[in-house]
């Protein structure tokens, strides 16, 4: 039987954007911090992990809000992983409000990296043991989420990862592009619109002192309901993709 672990958060300050909701980049805070707390008490805590040389590379992310909630609301999430395949790891998320109504799902595909050897390395036993995973099941582990690239850029912005934007890894918080991406949409969509869907397929690690360039493209899917979708590619210095996403939005009703 799969291992579900859950914790609850109250929505801060800081998790409000300029409405009083949620962020949507705190919805994926609050299921980061839940998986890495589940693997902590299952005793596979990130410092250990990083002592060992050993960590988690997010291959994607794929995250969905029906419903936000405000300054001050309580969430709580759940958390397993669904499947593992020999070196790969799919976590499902889910969250609920204070009704218990189901408010956002997510999911994310990991993959198990040797950090001296720079490569791959196989799940041990006791990782399935844990989580409850059946080894029978193991080839479920590994998706292919279809993340579009921009065919033209409609808005460009730069950034240097500052140290403020790294883990424990020395990389990027996956969060962090989110982040990026976010300020390149124009503010008359930020204020109109609620973020519904991001999905992110991240292609290379970026460092501290990287150059990034956030690449943007505007699509609107549905003139009638009034949807807008966006295409991001982020590239450094010398054009190598570090990763591609794309958000969905809905008319806000204000």
């Amino acid at each position: 039987m799969l291992n579900k672990f859950e914790k609850n958060y109250e929505v801060t300050y800081r998790d409000t954007d300029a409405r009083g909701e949620c962020f949507f980049t705190s919805y994926m805070n609050f299921m980061a911090d839940c998986g890495l707390s589940q693997e902590e008490k299952l005793g596979f805590s990130l410092p250990e992990m990083v002592k060992n040389n050993h960590t988690w590379m997010l291959y994607d992310y794929d995250v969905i809000v029906y419903k936000y909630v405000k300054y001050k609301e309580k969430v709580r999430v759940i958390t397993y992983a669904k499947s593992l395949n020999k070196f790969y790891a799919l976590r499902v998320f889910e969250m609920y409000n204070e009704d218990n109504e189901l408010i956002s799902e997510g999911s994310t595909l990991a993959l198990l990296i040797d950090t001296i050897k720079k490569r791959p390395c196989r799940i041990p036993n006791e990782y399935y043991k844990a989580y409850g995973v059946e080894k029978e099941n193991c080839g479920q582990g590994k998706r292919d989420l279809e993340v579009k690239n921009i065919q033209r850029l409609d808005y460009e912005k730069k950034v240097e990862v500052r140290y403020t934007d790294i883990d424990m890894n020395w990389h990027v918080g996956n969060v962090k592009y989110i982040e990026w991406v976010l300020e390149t949409i124009p503010l008359y969509i930020i204020k109109n619109y609620r973020t519904h869907q991001i999905k992110i397929k991240y292609k290379k690690e970026v460092v501290y002192g990287t150059n990034v360039s956030i690449q943007t493209q505007i699509n609107c899917i549905n003139e009638e309901s009034n949807e807008i979708s966006t295409i991001h590619k982020l590239v450094n210095d010398q054009y190598e993709e570090l990763a591609l996403i794309e958000t969905y939005w809905n008319k806000a009703n204000l």
